[in-house]
């Protein structure tokens, strides 16, 4: 990230982009490529290079890159040195906060979750995997590109930060936790931890409360992303209501 860019794989991802307002730097196309109509699209906006097939998947650190990668600006900073960020947060009634969440692919599924849900954006805080690698990218599915993520640093620092703008940390749990139906969601940072062992003590004492997914049988605990989405939807759920009640009041009146 030294020079404040990453990749995005394939002309699926790159229409999403062209379409999100992407900042593109360029983009490399290999010569198998057939879709001309996103290469085109792309042409009108930043530098497109024809490269010999083959080329991206030795040249780049992908999977079976799919003939089309394009190096776009990351709209990302530090919790502390994000201009925008406090006007973002402060405005926001749903934040979500991963805190060491360790998989690409579930930090890909809550950003699409976080997304749907109508969260106004996304901290990613302590030892998380990378935000912008090429795997959480595919995973979001285009999410990444509309939705404000915010990288940080210390967790209980950043959880600091986000409660002095008013909003309420509360920690995802097992076992000790409130049912997310039985707490008001609203005007709350929801704080997912690793997918092995969960969120640190000192963690769970810096948030204002906790939450717990109920379950039955015998199961012991969800997926991460798996717990963050139902979370995130029984809020966007208590939000409706609001509005819905908001709405009959004033006819009402």
């Amino acid at each position: 990230h030294e020079a404040g860019e990453y990749l995005i794989d394939g002309p699926t991802l790159l229409a999403e982009a062209l379409d999100s307002g992407v900042n593109l730097d360029r983009v490399f196309v290999e010569s198998k490529s057939i879709d001309d109509a996103v290469i085109d699209r792309a042409r009108g906006v930043t530098r497109v290079r024809e490269v010999s097939d083959g080329t991206l998947a030795k040249v780049l650190d992908l999977v079976n890159p799919n003939g089309m990668v394009a190096v776009a600006k990351m709209g990302a900073a530090p919790l502390s040195s994000s201009p925008g960020l406090s006007d973002a947060i402060g405005g926001a009634d749903l934040l979500l906060v991963l805190v060491d969440v360790a998989d690409p692919g579930n930090v890909g599924t809550m950003l699409r979750a976080a997304e749907a849900s109508g969260c106004a954006g996304v901290v990613v805080a302590g030892d998380s995997t990378d935000p912008f690698s090429p795997k959480v990218v595919r995973a979001s599915a285009g999410s990444l590109f509309r939705l404000p993520v915010h990288l940080a640093g210390d967790p209980v620092e950043t959880l600091e930060s986000i409660r002095s703008v008013g909003l309420r940390a509360l920690a995802t749990v097992v076992g000790e936790g409130r049912a997310p139906e039985d707490i008001e969601l609203c005007g709350s940072a929801i704080v997912i931890g690793n997918e092995a062992h969960g969120l640190d003590r000192e963690i769970v004492d810096a948030c204002d409360g906790t939450i717990t997914v109920p379950m039955t049988g015998r199961v012991e605990s969800l997926n991460a992303a798996m717990a963050a989405t139902i979370v995130l939807f029984e809020a966007a759920r208590q939000r409706r209501a609001s509005q819905l009640e908001r709405a009959v009041s004033r006819v009402g009146s």
